[in-house]
């Protein structure tokens, strides 16, 4: 009786002897081994049951090499050998495939996995050693940046490495021209690989021809969109490790910004974000003109009742002294006031100087 074919894994070269067959070469000049298996799967596929020594008489071929054909088949799934009565019978391709492929596809999914899960888990470690590095580099925690070159590749740098969440905030005016769109094209990157991106406006935003139009890309991009009466001057800050903000104190535009790297100072940029986000309104882009403008004045009542004067109040609103001054106008008439005193007195009565109602 023929022993069973044993498993090789090289095509046509067997390890060891196999009982019956003993492991011979192959005669010189004989077919490559690939070209003599696909003779020998195609005469077992028109004979439906043979045996290795009706395969080699047939096809003339020694029988140690038909023997060591068969094991390759068998490891491919092609045939099937019935040892009692010492025969193979072919075996659909698809069906070989699928018992081959599946458990080394899952075999592949699960080292896959384990993988991700390795990157995650180091990942923040390799932030951390990376910030470090650079830290040493640098040898500063507090950076003034007046080149727009260089504050682009730090914000770009800061942004594509946060991994946690980018908080912004954008005044009508006061940021350098492009600013709010570079970095909008940064965080809808950061957006798409899982990091969570917020932004808070002021809420003239809301009625204001191009910023209104800024909030409701940031809204289509993933960004969560807020507003609030206490936005004055941008901000940028990206995890716990960097925050972007104007170097200069006072109202108005300014082309130098203050790179901030020292986490103290950071958190406590986030802890005072955090408080303007709480309480401010949520933008889902269906707040009407009337109600916008409502909070407009609303805003202009709450600068006014601090104390502000009128050019900061239009620099923060977004709009000239001219247009400020009609609106400072129209709220006196709307209150019956005959002064901005009276105006102010009104509005506290009222209790119209906190009010955030009417924003969708």
């Amino acid at each position: 009786m023929v022993e069973e074919p044993g498993q090789t894994g090289v095509l046509g070269r067997p390890a060891e002897n196999t009982g019956d067959f003993p492991a011979l070469p192959l005669p010189y000049g004989q077919e490559n081994d690939e070209d003599l298996a696909l003779r020998v799967y195609e005469y077992v596929l028109a004979h439906h049951s043979v045996t290795v020594p009706e395969i080699a008489a047939d096809i003339g071929t020694p029988g140690t090499a038909i023997a060591w054909i068969m094991r390759t088949l068998r490891e491919l799934r092609l045939v099937r050998y019935c040892a009692e009565q010492e025969t193979f019978t072919a075996v659909d391709p698809d069906s070989a495939r699928v018992e081959l492929v599946l458990p080394l596809e899952a075999a592949i999914y699960e080292k896959r996995r384990e993988l991700a899960l390795v990157h995650r888990q180091l990942g923040r470690f390799a932030n951390a050693y990376k910030r470090h590095l650079r830290a040493q580099q640098r040898g500063e925690l507090v950076v003034t940046l007046e080149n727009p070159r260089e504050l682009w590749l730090r914000l770009a740098d800061s942004i594509r490495r946060g991994y946690g969440e980018i908080l912004t905030m954008w005044p009508v005016n006061g940021c350098r021209n492009g600013l709010l769109d570079d970095t909008r094209s940064l965080t809808l990157e950061a957006v798409q690989r899982g990091v969570r991106v917020r932004a808070l406006y002021p809420h003239t935003a809301r009625s204001h021809p191009s910023f209104r139009a800024n909030l409701q890309k940031n809204r289509d991009t993933g960004a969560e969109v807020r507003t609030s009466d206490e936005v004055s001057r941008f901000v940028v800050i990206v995890d716990r490790e960097a925050a972007f903000l104007p170097a200069a104190s006072g109202e108005g535009a300014t082309s130098t910004v203050t790179a901030m790297y020292e986490p103290v100072i950071v958190d406590l940029l986030r802890g005072m974000y955090e408080n303007i986000w709480q309480s401010a309104c949520p933008f889902d882009g269906a707040t009407t003109s009337e109600s916008a403008l409502d909070n407009v004045k609303g805003s202009i009542l709450k600068m006014l009742a601090s104390g502000l004067k009128d050019e900061v109040i239009a620099r923060r609103v977004g709009t000239s002294s001219r247009t400020l001054r009609r609106y400072i106008a129209a709220i006196m008439e709307e209150l019956d006031a005959e002064s901005r005193f009276q105006a102010g007195v009104a509005a506290a009565n009222a209790g119209l100087v906190s009010r955030t109602a009417g924003l969708g």
